[in-house]
């Protein structure tokens, strides 16, 4: 996972510069994405990516590398702050749901995996800080709310790391704690 985020440093890098968010905190709620991939199809992982050194790139329910569903994308671009819109503007009469799951899925071009991660990150941070309870030096609570959604994002004075159980090397963890 470490070579496969390695080779993606430039587009992370490139989407922390249009966003503002953290390269590192974009990884961050990338790892538990992968490492959940990864636990959860093991031969999957051992013939195709392993040997390769990339990142796992899912494509049924949850997409891209960080697992976003196409639901989520859509709310995402809902919120999307007016001055980072143009980063997903969509060619002219064409087939939303199409074009986005494309992006997202794309294997050989991680960019809007990461901008959707990036821009949920942001909109999350600004709807806890604009309630009083800043979050953006707890970087397992951004991944726990990536987890869960919009839909779970309370906030609150005393949030709790959490999200789906992932089990790695036998110990199980929450997704926000990984």
């Amino acid at each position: 996972m470490r070579e496969g985020l390695t080779k993606d440093r430039l587009i992370i890098q490139r989407v922390a510069e249009e966003t503002g968010v953290s390269a590192r905190l974009i990884a961050a709620v990338v790892v538990p994405e992968q490492l959940r991939f990864f636990t959860s199809e093991r031969e999957t992982y051992k013939q195709i990516f392993e040997p390769l050194k990339i990142l796992g790139s899912l494509s049924q329910f949850s997409l891209g590398v960080s697992g976003i569903k196409q639901e989520t994308a859509r709310e995402i671009e809902v919120r999307i702050p007016q001055n980072l819109a143009t980063l997903i503007t969509y060619p002219t009469n064409a087939n939303h749901d199409q074009v986005l799951y494309e992006r997202l899925t794309d294997p050989h071009d991680h960019y809007y995996s990461y901008l959707y991660t990036a821009l949920f990150i942001k909109e999350i941070e600004a709807q806890w800080k604009n309630a009083g309870f800043p979050i953006t030096d707890k970087p397992d609570i951004v991944a726990t709310l990536f987890n869960i959604g919009f839909e779970n994002s309370v906030p609150k004075a005393n949030p709790e790391t959490a999200g789906a159980t992932i089990t790695v090397g036998g110990m199980s963890y929450s997704f926000g704690s990984l």
